[in-house]
């Protein structure tokens, strides 16, 4: 139900992509204050928004952006639903992150360099309850002294499954008791990155 997280991920590595100076892009890494939010259907009427806040990741010498979310983070405002997607859902036991990764351009990055805001499409890699799929999503990026912000322009549409979470949703809607839980989500994506 939740996921082309296209993101939540999808959006995540794009951040990378505010860097300055290419060769600085080591020096960067996703602050706390990421945020990366889905929004679950219910009934094909009722819409909740939920949040990932254990979101990590960096840039390294060689521009590759590498995400990392904590599915164990999920917040969905209810504490029995959290366990539901944590374990029935996302089976975080053998499936504990999703990753998001892609390679960052210096071509890309020198039109930052004059403070300005960017906006792209930018492919990325997600791997989910262990699928990788190659996903896009529509960021914006700036930069401004040793903090960047990469946000979505779009939600990033995910479905259930493509990676494998079909039967999940399946299973959290009879355990609900619902006669339907949309199984492709959007999926945006708000990631603050911090200069060391």
């Amino acid at each position: 139900m939740l996921m082309r997280i296209r993101i939540g991920i999808a959006a995540l590595l794009l951040s990378a992509t505010l860097v300055t100076p290419f060769p600085a892009l080591a020096d960067w890494e996703v602050s706390r204050a990421s945020r990366v939010s889905y929004v679950s259907i219910k009934n094909n009427a009722i819409a909740e928004h939920n949040t990932f806040s254990g979101v990590t990741g960096s840039v390294n010498k060689k521009g590759e952006l590498r995400v990392s979310i904590d599915l164990s983070t999920v917040q969905t405002q209810v504490e029995i639903r959290n366990e539901r997607m944590r374990d029935l859902f996302f089976e975080v036991a053998q499936y504990p992150t999703a990753t998001v990764s892609t390679q960052l351009f210096a071509e890309e990055l020198a039109q930052l360099d004059s403070g300005a805001p960017l906006q792209m499409v930018k492919p990325f890699k997600l791997t989910l309850h262990g699928v990788e799929a190659e996903v896009e999503a529509h960021i914006r990026v700036l930069a401004v002294g040793d903090r960047a912000w990469v946000t979505t322009l779009q939600p990033i549409l995910i479905s259930a499954a493509d990676f494998g979470l079909g039967e999940g949703v399946n299973t959290l809607r009879k355990l609900a008791g619902l006669d339907a839980i949309a199984s492709v989500i959007p999926v945006s994506v708000d990631l603050r990155f911090r200069k060391n």
